[in-house]
């Protein structure tokens, strides 16, 4: 090769390189209220098979997924690194336009963003199981088919982030984003009737980790989302028969001995909390404590320290009843 074709080459290079990151930089900037604004000004390579999602430049397609008129396909960067790397969740139409879009983080072996499957588990489509997988619903009430996207965001009992879309007949919009779910999709995520309303409620389950021990011990504090005004947002105040029930029925467990546990005494305590019984959740707690104290001693936990940081949090968690 002579030196002005190595110039050349070099300046090609450079060039691709170049407009390489701009692209990248313009994926980051996208944000919810933008995807579906800016979904005409994303550009594709090629146009993809009948029924397949179309492939991106720099980018493995994971899965496709069937959406009534659209459908979606999930990327992950290739090649990945050895733990996770950059994703993207596309929803196309007939035309194959891509009319929504989201950044996603993928794990190099496993995608960590899924659909929610209203025909599977939890969620979650059983392995190998025979029923085709459900991932439309009109959770809102309307004529609207919904789709609920799962992104967990990596590492050690972390969390999940479930963004619920409308797929409307002639856009595709965002009803509503539900952060800090716990584990991997679906885990921190029910989707289920509450009341008789006729949209389906959303009931998310945080933990809030303690002094008291490991985060598989933390109290599962509970936050019900419902469709109001076109957006489902936090709607808890409105649902303390609903708290008070599943308080019931935890306390009928810890009635068994042998159903008592760390982790079901802090969300009892903090159940009281949430439903305006503060005190009453301090005193269950303390009384309460001693039957679990093997589980402190084997963790090297100070009772007294973790009685204290369990009254912090009674005392700061929001209450549905004042």
């Amino acid at each position: 090769m002579q030196k002005g074709e190595s110039v050349i080459s070099v300046a090609v290079a450079a060039a691709v390189l170049l407009a390489f990151l701009v692209v990248q930089r313009r994926w980051q900037l996208v944000s919810l209220k933008e995807m579906a604004s800016s979904a005409g000004e994303f550009i594709l390579t090629t146009t993809g098979l009948r029924g397949e999602a179309p492939e991106i430049a720099g980018y493995a397609k994971v899965k496709t997924f069937r959406l009534g008129p659209y459908r979606a396909g999930l990327y992950r960067a290739s090649p990945a690194p050895l733990l996770f790397a950059p994703g993207r969740f596309v929803i196309y139409d007939r035309a194959n336009k891509p009319v929504f879009k989201l950044e996603t983080l993928e794990g190099s072996k496993e995608p960590w963003t899924t659909l929610y499957d209203f025909a599977g588990r939890n969620g979650l489509s059983a392995p190998g199981g025979r029923t085709r997988p459900a991932y439309t619903r009109s959770l809102a009430g309307t004529p609207e088919a919904d789709i609920i996207i799962g992104q967990y965001s990596g590492g050690e009992q972390c969390c999940t982030t479930a963004t619920v879309v409308e797929l409307g007949t002639d856009s595709v919009k965002v009803l509503g984003s539900l952060s800090g779910l716990d584990g991997l999709p679906f885990e921190g995520l029910d989707v289920r009737k509450v009341d008789k309303d006729p949209a389906w409620e959303l009931v998310a389950h945080r933990s809030y980790r303690t002094l008291c021990g490991l985060p598989a011990d933390a109290p599962d504090v509970l936050a019900v989302f419902d469709y109001v005004n076109g957006q489902y947002t936090d709607q808890t105040s409105k649902h303390a028969d609903y708290l008070q029930t599943l308080l019931r029925q935890n306390l009928q467990k810890w009635s068994r001995p042998r159903e008592r546990s760390l982790q079901l005494l802090q969300t009892v305590a903090v159940s009281f909390a949430v439903l305006g019984s503060r005190e009453e959740g301090k005193r269950f707690f303390a009384m309460n404590l001693p039957s679990v104290l093997p589980a402190l001693r084997e963790r090297g936990v100070n009772p007294n320290a973790c009685i204290e940081d369990m009254e912090g949090l009674v005392a700061r968690l929001p209450s549905v009843i004042p």
